[in-house]
């Protein structure tokens, strides 16, 4: 449910443009009604005429202390176009950077973070600390770890703003594939180099640090995990897309208590923004994983039904070589396997995003009869 929002003469005006009006006046099929002690002929107005004396009466009634409250949730918006690729917060990360860079001490550079960045993001910053950076000090341990890294994302605004128009067209790609879906916004932001993109009920939000890879940019001061993950910014039409996907899935696929569900979760995304854009996040990991597929599956199988997604889902890398988001890889397979055999490919992308058995989702998709395949055609080559 949403946050009731202290009522003003600002809001008012939004939501008079927008063709909604609580605490007072409520749209219902098109047509505005008016609550109890209200003329009801202020009905009959002309629309426009009726929009203004509402604004008018709310914002007198704010000028004289009455406590009024907005409690409408977010608009369902379904034009690809509409969706807001909301930028304003990265100028403030590197307003709090500068004032950080003027001390040594740790305690004033947190502040100047918290003060600077957090405490004046947008909806989306304010969902993404609460999911991942959690606080001003992690933020500045993870710049401390990868100083030079980060420095060298000064430049990542502007070629983001060249970025849009691919973005853009990949929401568009999308709503031909699912034409029922909701476009949030999308925020980009700034993290601490854990997540490349998640989502809350704010939008869509996007780890721009996690997409930093580039000719002549320090990558010694990463690990083997960030090495493999860290991608470019002409990555983010393909992340955009796979978080898209997750905001369409239902709660059902979005509860993970087995690692089956995890990877179908994940892999679902992979796969339908794939059919949508031609690419998706993870060729890395199918590279390595396809000339491994009989053993790979063989190995799921052992583990899907629980909740350990050790060597799967969300690990590190492998000192072997082994990716870390190998269950992104299965789980296209089986939503491959899924859509390929359906008649229906509309109902097919329906019933993907609306998994409630996933080990009937599982055994119809006959994944299990293709790697079964591959792994007869492997011992004939041997």
């Amino acid at each position: 449910m949403a946050t009731p929002t202290p009522w003003s003469p600002t809001i008012a005006r939004r939501a008079a443009a927008e063709g909604r009006m609580t605490s007072g006046a409520f749209a219902a099929g098109g047509v505005w009604r008016i609550l109890p002690g209200v003329p009801q002929r202020v009905a009959r107005m002309p629309s426009k005429a009726l929009q203004l004396l509402l604004v008018l009466a709310w914002s007198l009634a704010f000028g004289a202390g009455l406590a009024c409250t907005a409690t409408a949730g977010p608009r369902e918006n379904r034009d690809p176009d509409a969706a807001g690729l909301v930028t304003e917060d990265l100028p403030r990360f590197w307003a709090a950077w500068n004032e950080a860079a003027q001390t040594g001490d740790r305690a004033q550079r947190v502040a100047a973070f918290q003060r600077g960045y957090l405490d004046r993001g947008t909806p989306g910053l304010e969902a993404f600390t609460r999911l991942r950076i959690h606080s001003a000090d992690r933020l500045v341990s993870a710049i401390d770890e990868h100083p030079r890294y980060y420095a060298s994302l000064r430049g990542s605004g502007d070629l983001l703003e060249a970025q849009k128009p691919a973005i853009r067209e990949a929401l568009r790609s999308m709503a031909a594939v699912y034409p029922g879906g909701v476009f949030p916004d999308v925020y980009f932001l700034i993290g601490r180099m854990n997540s490349g993109g998640t989502l809350d009920e704010a939008g869509l939000l996007i780890g721009l640090e996690m997409y930093g890879r580039g000719d002549g940019v320090p990558l010694g001061e990463l690990g083997e995990w960030h090495r493999a993950v860290v991608g470019e910014l002409a990555n983010l039409p393909d992340i955009v897309a796979h978080e898209w996907v997750h905001f369409q899935q239902s709660p059902e696929v979005q509860d993970q208590p087995t690692l089956l569900r995890a990877a179908l979760r994940e892999g679902v995304a992979d796969f339908l923004s794939e059919l949508g854009t031609g690419r998706h996040i993870n060729q890395h990991v199918h590279a390595w994983a396809e000339p491994r597929a009989a053993g790979l599956w063989a190995e799921f199988a052992q583990m899907m039904d629980g909740s350990d997604y050790t060597g799967w889902l969300y690990d590190t890398q492998a000192g072997d070589g082994r990716p870390a988001d190998l269950g992104y890889w299965m789980g296209y397979r089986i939503a491959r396997a899924y859509y390929r055999r359906a008649a229906d490919k509309r109902e097919a992308i329906r019933d993907m995003l609306r998994i409630e058995d996933a080990a009937a989702f599982l055994e119809a998709s006959g994944v299990t009869e293709e790697f079964e395949r591959s792994g007869r055609a492997g011992e004939r080559k041997e």
